[in-house]
């Protein structure tokens, strides 16, 4: 199972991300001043997000709701092997309440885990913003210091934020349901105990599987949507596709790999760097957008159009 990306989901980012993304500073104005370069486009380094900060939310968020299924899952598999022998017409009830005790335990979980969320989201804003300013600065000469600040991200971090939460609840309520259809439909048809017991397994170990697949692409999504927010904040509406290099990449997607983009169709047909200016994709087919894209959007700064 995917991510549940809904079109709802994307709808209320994008939505956060344009109602942010007004321009605060004109940072070709700054640039000039600045500098005064003779090239009249500056490509800003390209933020590539690290894998660690993919592992820091897997660890902090959603191993823990591998973790206790994990350790109720063993207990659930005992007690259908019991009740497999003795067959009474409590049973399924007995493996009711195992299930149920479980939840109540990953409810109460949640809490501690929303908070652990937010000290993420948190941290990747604040790496984020580091990266920007640096890499403008090396660029340009520009110090966006007291220009940047997580608050110019609010909506956007409060969005992502809330997905990773319903997220995590997601990861514990697909495991609850292929664990009770696992013991359930294997009392109405006599499956042996063993062979239970290695589909509880099974469904812990997608659950743990999916977990890192989720944690690696919401890294991408956020950091893409930081990246598109700080850019058309700065007043940059030029960007270059940069492919992630995934070993099954989508086909177009590698395709477009350093090709220059405006945000809007009317800014396409010119030349930028040297190529020619393309409209943009569907705004559910931008860099990091698509489920497990890590494609990115790395800005291109014009001094003179």
């Amino acid at each position: 199972m995917g991510q549940r990306a809904s079109p709802d989901w994307l709808a209320r980012v994008s939505g956060a991300a344009a109602a942010e993304a007004l321009m605060r500073y004109d940072l070709a104005t700054l640039a000039r001043r600045a500098r005064n370069p003779r090239r009249k486009a500056i490509v800003i380094r390209d933020i590539v997000p690290p894998a660690v900060l993919s592992t820091d939310l897997y660890r902090a968020a959603y191993l823990p709701v591998v973790t206790a299924w994990e350790r109720h899952a063993a207990g659930i598999a005992e007690e259908y092997a019991r009740t497999l022998s003795g067959m009474t017409t409590d049973s399924a009830e007995d493996l009711q309440a195992r299930l149920d005790a479980a939840s109540s335990e990953l409810e109460r979980l949640f809490i501690l885990l929303d908070s652990a969320l937010r000290d993420w989201t948190v941290r990747t804003e604040a790496w984020q913003r580091d990266k920007w300013r640096g890499a403008v600065l090396s660029a340009t000469g520009v110090d966006l210091g007291t220009m940047l600040g997580p608050e110019d991200v609010r909506e956007t971090l409060a969005s992502y934020l809330a997905w990773n939460s319903d997220l995590v609840r997601d990861v514990s309520a697909q495991t609850r349901k292929r664990i009770s259809h696992a013991v359930f439909s294997g009392l109405q048809n006599r499956t042996p105990a063993r062979e239970v017991a290695k589909s509880i397994r099974e469904a812990t170990g997608l659950a743990r599987d999916r977990s890192q697949r989720i944690a690696s692409d919401q890294l991408s999504k956020v950091s893409s949507a930081l990246a598109d927010e700080r850019r058309r904040q700065a007043g940059i509406s030029y960007w270059k596709w940069r492919h992630s290099g995934k070993l099954h990449p989508r086909v177009r997607h590698q395709d477009r790999d350093g090709d220059i983009y405006a945000d809007t169709a009317a800014g396409a047909g010119g030349e930028v760097d040297g190529k020619t200016v393309l409209a943009p994709p569907e705004a559910n087919d931008l860099p990091g957008r698509q489920p497990y894209c890590g494609c990115r959007s790395q800005s291109v700064l014009v001094l003179d159009d």
